[in-house]
């Protein structure tokens, strides 16, 4: 049972529900939006985890780009993914944390293992469908969400497990009850996901509009003949009729047409060029003109319609009135000359009181708008002769139009003949280069690009052609490789192309992190290695046809290759940067294996002789952990362990000698002020 808690606060929750789980493709995915104490939220998922074999789950700031400068938010929240067959042994996990522009999102890498999450003896997937909910709220109490009070509101909250199997992938939350355990003196308010304001898809859609209308189409001489049809066709229409025919979308796609013939091979003058191109938004206003001109008048008869209507309404009323006055002083004798019928005349008297008050009422409105119709009378009687005049300037002005496209008919018609046959050859050439296209595509689906970096890549590169992360893999050694070709028999290549005999050969996949680097991940196992080269694309999952990997070469004391070290899980992959300040040059200088719970005071001497220093030289160490948007460089303590400093394969620790450097010696003294200069000015360049 959840601990009592005195609060009168809220706790927001939000339900989400994954259907078609195991289908899902996409490295993470997003919860509909929610509003919880005035901010909007979301839940993200990495369905196969992000560098684990664990479900990982974060709550989101969902408009953390438009937040205002010094927002924050102090949160407690819950996450839970619910065991649909027996929800005691849902999964839960609870966090606080402070959410600003800088941290939008928290929550936990590894929630839920998958071997976990897929044992079909529980109930975290039931018809291939995962329920996720969140429990949110802003009350500082300690302790006021936690496993305990999630628990047992899911108990009592029908969650059931005929979820469909339907083929979207994000669904809706399902309707529910909120009802707070007994001991309980918090509100769980359930909530559904924002829905998308008119302004998101006016947005859209305008995008939209404006990409299909730059697209460079290309038309043929039986559409130009088409819309020079149209334009003739509704300019035999009036304007009004034009303006209600709905055939201003179609007759702009013929504008369009009939400007680009014009502007490449007729002979039209210049002048008739630019009327051609204006006559599009020329025939829309006419248009429109007219019909605010037949608006306006009609308007106006309405209106003196209306007063002549409400004037007789309000003389009837008055007559009423009268008629009920007589009645009431009738009712009143009869009040005082029949005692034994009073109550009876009571009765009616109050029914023609009530008659009277409505009478009034309804008159007084009338009166009102009538005197709001005066009021506007001589602007609407004003208006009602313009348009009669702005009637007859648009009738002029249209058929002024249609003369002109009468008058360049011709010229239009014989320049549609000779654009005909270039456009002919034209076509022949494009579908020719279609169909080249095609085979080269097709051919494609059957190879691999396989780009191996290597050491000697890290030191040409870093420091020249790139500063941050490790290399630019459009710079390395690639290879074109059938996908049924067997990766050991690709490593047979790659020993001939380096001179590297394929036992003393471990190659490392690549992984893009959270937070946007690329790093070399975890080597091949021996069982990935016996699949083909396409199987093995699909395991990395990489895009765009193309697997990277890195090469991993060790030497030996005659730098003779020799076979790679044994790699446990106690051992992580490091690599290292060199940083001079007074050079302001930063250069890769190798990478070295260590330990897990190992310190870095432990291995300085080896750090040394790897940049060429005294084994005591004293230096000070950087991480390198991210880029973008900022430059994220943080200072390493040399006395607690690697696991403690959460460093892990493929991490970058650049170091410089330990010296007490003037401002005015060095423009930037230390690591994380030069990669911030370099930084900047890539985004200035």
């Amino acid at each position: 049972m959840p601990k009592s808690v005195d609060t009168s606060g809220k706790i927001w929750k939000f339900k989400w529900i994954i259907k078609n789980f195991s289908s899902t493709t996409d490295k993470i995915i997003y919860s509909e939006s929610f509003i919880a104490e005035g901010n909007k939220w979301r839940l993200s998922m990495y369905p196969k985890g992000t560098g684990v074999d664990h479900l990982s789950i974060y709550l989101d700031v969902a408009d953390s780009a438009t937040l205002p400068s010094g927002w924050s938010r102090h949160v407690q929240f819950g996450l839970a993914v619910i065991d649909q067959i027996d929800t005691k042994t849902s999964i839960t996990k609870v966090a606080t944390h402070v959410f600003n522009a800088e941290e939008s999102d928290w929550g936990f890498t590894s929630f839920l293992s998958l071997t976990k999450l897929h044992n079909p003896r529980r109930g975290y997937l039931v018809n291939d469908a995962c329920l996720v909910v969140a429990y949110v709220s802003t009350n500082t109490t300690t302790g006021l969400i936690s496993h305990e009070l999630i628990v047992s509101h899911e108990s009592i909250v029908e969650t059931g497990s005929a979820i469909g199997n339907q083929k979207t992938t994000i669904t809706r939350p399902l309707e529910i009850t909120a009802s707070s355990p007994s001991r309980l003196s918090c509100q769980i308010v359930a909530i559904e996901p924002e829905e998308p304001t008119k302004e998101d898809m006016n947005t859209f859609f305008t995008s939209l509009e404006s990409e299909l209308l730059s697209s460079s189409t290309v038309f043929s001489q039986e559409e130009a003949e088409e819309a020079l049809t149209k334009l003739e066709a509704a300019l035999n229409m009036t304007p009004i009729n034009f303006h209600n025919s709905g055939k201003f979308s179609p007759l702009k796609q013929a504008f369009k047409i009939l400007a680009r013939v014009g502007c490449s091979c007729t002979n039209l003058t210049i002048e008739q060029k630019n009327e051609l191109l204006a006559m599009e938004e020329s025939l829309k206003q006419l248009a429109d003109r007219a019909a605010k001109a037949v608006e306006d008048k009609n308007r106006h008869t309405a209106n003196e319609s209306m007063k002549k209507t409400v004037t007789c309404n309000l003389e009837c009323n008055l007559n009423k009135y009268k008629e009920v006055e007589s009645e009431v002083k009738q009712m009143e004798q009869k009040l005082t000359a029949l005692q034994e019928q009073v109550e009876e005349a009571k009765r009616k008297r109050e029914s023609v009181l009530t008659e009277q008050k409505r009478i009034f009422r309804s008159s007084k409105k009338m009166k009102m708008e009538l005197e709001a119709l005066e009021k506007e009378w001589a602007e609407c009687e004003s208006k009602g002769k313009v348009a009669e005049y702005e009637e007859k300037t648009v009738e002029a002005e249209w058929e002024r139009i249609k003369h002109f496209i009468s008058s360049i008919k011709e010229d239009i018609k014989r320049a549609l003949e000779k654009y005909g046959g270039e456009e002919k050859i034209r076509l022949k050439k494009k579908q020719e280069e279609k169909e080249q296209k095609r085979k080269e595509k097709a051919e494609a689906r059957l190879y691999t690009v396989i780009k191996v970096a290597r050491n000697e890549d890290l030191v040409e590169q870093i420091g020249k052609d790139i500063y941050f992360d490790l290399v630019d893999h459009e710079k390395v050694r690639s290879f074109r490789i059938h996908k049924q070709m067997p990766f050991n028999v690709f490593k047979e290549e790659v020993a001939k192309e380096f001179g590297i005999h394929m036992q003393y050969q471990r190659f490392w996949l690549w992984a893009k992190r959270q937070n946007h680097t690329y790093r070399p991940n975890r080597p091949l196992t021996h069982q990935e290695e016996a699949q083909s080269v396409g199987q093995l694309r699909e395991v990395s999952k990489a895009n765009n046809a193309e697997l990277k990997l890195f090469l991993e070469v060790e030497f030996g004391p005659q730098l003779q290759p020799v076979a790679p070290p044994e790699k446990t899980t106690q051992d992580i992959l490091l690599f290292f940067k060199l940083y001079d300040p007074y050079k302001e040059e930063l250069r890769y200088i190798g990478r070295m294996f260590v330990k897990v719970d190992g310190k870095p005071m432990e291995i300085l001497a080896r750090i040394n002789k790897m940049a060429g220093f005294d084994p005591d030289e004293e230096i000070e160490l950087y991480e390198e952990i991210k880029f973008e948007p900022n430059v994220m460089c943080e200072h390493i303590d040399k006395t607690i362990t690697f696991r403690t400093s959460q460093l892990e394969d493929g991490d970058i620790i650049c170091l410089q000698k330990f010296s007490e450097v003037e401002k005015e010696q060095c423009r930037y003294p230390d690591v994380p002020s030069f990669l911030e200069y370099v930084h900047n000015r890539q985004v200035e360049e």
